[in-house]
């Protein structure tokens, strides 16, 4: 057979109908030849209720996988997606943290919005995530965030602050990942 024609369960099935057709027949023609159409009829009925019993198991397995896989797809999204966004708020921090003692009150400003802007991105992409680890992570990540945009705020640049948020960022960079490798294992 060549490939793609029938899957694994379907050859199985297949070989299990052909050896009993196989021994049913022998079996027929041994004992008299006069009843052939008989037991062709019979091995036949017993072909359609193999069949009819094992092809929808069959099928509710494969939908079952393809369902898991689905679902599998799914969760490395969804950790992905966080990760990335861990990732993408590290650049912001950074990018903040190199000349905020020297920026106006516009260039706060603007921060602010685009840190709003990512905060509406990480709550609608993650708003309907049921992991529980991925819930932490994005809550503890909107905290960072907050605690940014209130430094931008108050108009200080206090770099121990900064480094702080930078050392929370971190783990949750660290946890982001080890979430991406759990899901992605299964």
């Amino acid at each position: 057979m060549f490939k793609g024609f029938m899957s694994k369960d379907y050859s199985a099935l297949l070989l299990w109908g052909s050896v009993i057709a196989v021994v049913l027949l022998v079996c027929a023609f041994i004992q008299k030849p006069l009843d052939a159409l008989a037991w062709i009829q019979a091995v036949a009925v017993v072909i359609a209720l193999m069949l009819a019993v094992f092809v929808p198991a069959i099928q509710r397995k494969q939908e079952g996988l393809a369902q898991h896989k689905r679902w599998r797809d799914e969760q490395v999204g969804l950790a992905r997606r966080l990760q990335y966004l861990v990732l993408e708020f590290q650049e912001l921090l950074n990018q903040t943290g190199l000349g905020l003692a020297h920026w106006r009150a516009t260039d706060r400003h603007r921060m602010q919005a685009v840190l709003q802007d990512y905060l509406h991105r990480l709550f609608e992409s993650h708003k309907q995530d049921s992991n529980d680890d991925r819930i932490v992570i994005a809550h503890e990540l909107r905290q960072v965030v907050n605690a940014l945009i209130d430094e931008l705020e108050s108009g200080r640049s206090d770099r121990a602050v900064l480094q702080g948020l930078e050392k929370r960022l971190q783990k949750l960079a660290q946890r982001g990942q080890a979430n991406v490798l759990m899901a992605e294992r299964g």
